[in-house]
């Protein structure tokens, strides 16, 4: 099967570098969607206010050294969407409904290979890996998303209702997913230790406002369900009280919102508490409530001035978690850089490098008897990449990643990992 999906993969890059390119107008092009505007449609539709998405992302993978057992694995998401302007549909005024399905499978390299939860022969038992090298996991599942409506009630004000992912609106840049670790992509994962906030594919209910404050500031909070882990899986468990709320806020001070393209400047303080209860590792019971806190910033240190959205941009992250006893990840922390556009002819591509450092809770021991008496340290991730941004709405992007103290454990030999990152718009 493995190779299978490997031979597929090729076939299709091999159609897309060499099928012509069609000239097309509207918002939807060969450019960016291997099936353009449909002869038409599709911009119709869009004129009419319906949009449909489509996009598949697979993330193969392999182990190259370290770890426990060196091999591979394949993981892909399907990503369909319909968003819909209800002002040109219905006659709602400055109101949007937008519907996500995710479909996913494959199993993660870092829970197989690098920091097994168990292996076949029960030894191993090292507890859930959050940094895991590969960020579209999830397992054999196919789940609806997001279900929301959002509302702009002035200019400046917005309000979301519906079944929302937390990750869509707090603790979020829009260049974390130029790797493929999922100690960034997504979000830095300090605050899902435990799930205080959760992330594509999972949403959970909830209403989120976000105001203008100012040119320089906006200030944005959210209400919760909290109880998103205890739902099936299909998304389509929609019981509210299993496990407390969350309680999120965020406020952004920016010095450059890069209305011109490229990366703003801005600083981003938030926090989250979930009055749910987690597990204690300490006690071995449970706690009720956990705080998390963190601090982001996006800035552009140089601008192309052919182009401003291209150069160097600098981002980083710290995240805490007040209480250990109840947060396997109490302090993480990312730094990054990201370059689009360095090589002449190739403006949208980007190179970028990161360092994600997770402090691991000294009381999160391992739970076997066989390897109880090793310690926890911290686990430090350094990736690589560099995305070719390519026709048709192809992205393929290699990386290298090399993780010091796998899932924090220092029995494990320290991990060398190659991978792809493929993602097409269709």
């Amino acid at each position: 099967m493995k190779g299978f999906h490997g031979f597929s993969l090729l076939c299709v890059l091999l159609f897309l570098l060499f099928m012509p390119v069609l000239a097309i107008g509207g918002p939807y092009s060969f450019d960016d969607n291997l099936s353009g505007d449909w002869k038409g449609y599709r911009n119709s539709l869009h004129e009419a206010g319906v949009d449909v998405g489509l996009s598949y992302t697979a993330e193969p993978a392999a182990l190259l050294g370290g770890g426990i057992d060196t091999d591979s694995t394949y993981i892909h998401n399907i990503n369909a969407e319909l968003k819909m302007d209800l002002d040109k549909v219905v006659g709602i005024p400055r109101t949007t409904f937008l519907m996500k399905v995710s479909s996913r499978e494959g199993d993660n390299l870092g829970e197989e290979y690098i920091a097994p939860a168990a292996s076949p022969d029960g030894r191993y038992i090292y507890g859930e890996y959050f940094n895991k090298p590969q960020e579209a996991f999830g397992g054999q599942t196919t789940k609806l998303t997001n279900f929301q409506f959002t509302t702009r009630i002035t200019d400046e004000w917005s309000v979301d209702i519906g079944r929302l992912v937390m990750n869509d609106l707090f603790l979020r840049s829009d260049l974390y997913c130029n790797f493929m670790n999922n100690g960034i992509c997504g979000s830095p994962k300090g605050v899902f230790t435990p799930y205080a906030l959760n992330a594509y594919p999972d949403a959970t209910a909830g209403i989120h406002t976000r105001y203008r404050v100012s040119d320089m500031v906006d200030a944005k909070f959210g209400i919760f369900d909290g109880g998103w882990t205890k739902q099936n899986s299909n998304g389509l468990d929609w019981e509210l009280g299993l496990n407390g709320a969350a309680f999120t806020g965020e406020v952004h001070l920016f010095f450059d919102r890069a209305e011109q393209g490229g990366t703003q400047n801005v600083i981003k303080v938030g926090a989250n508490y979930h009055t749910g209860d987690f597990t204690n590792f300490k006690t071995g019971g449970e706690s009720d409530g956990n705080l998390s806190l963190w601090l982001l910033l996006d800035w552009m240190l140089t601008r192309e001035q052919h182009d401003p959205a291209q150069g160097l941009a600098f981002f980083g992250s710290l995240v805490v978690n007040t209480d250990e006893e109840i947060a396997a990840l109490p302090v993480s922390s990312t730094l990054g850089f990201l370059y689009e556009g360095l090589f002449p002819g190739r403006d949208r591509d980007k190179l970028g490098l990161i360092f994600i450092h997770s402090d691991h809770s000294k009381y999160n021991t391992y739970t076997h008897d066989f390897v109880s008496d090793h310690k926890r340290g911290n686990e430090l991730v350094v990736e690589l990449t560099y995305n070719f941004v390519l026709r048709y709405g192809v992205q393929l992007m290699p990386t290298f990643q090399y993780i010091i103290n796998p899932n924090g454990s220092e029995d494990i030999s320290d991990a060398t990992v190659l991978g792809l990152k493929f993602n097409l718009n269709i």
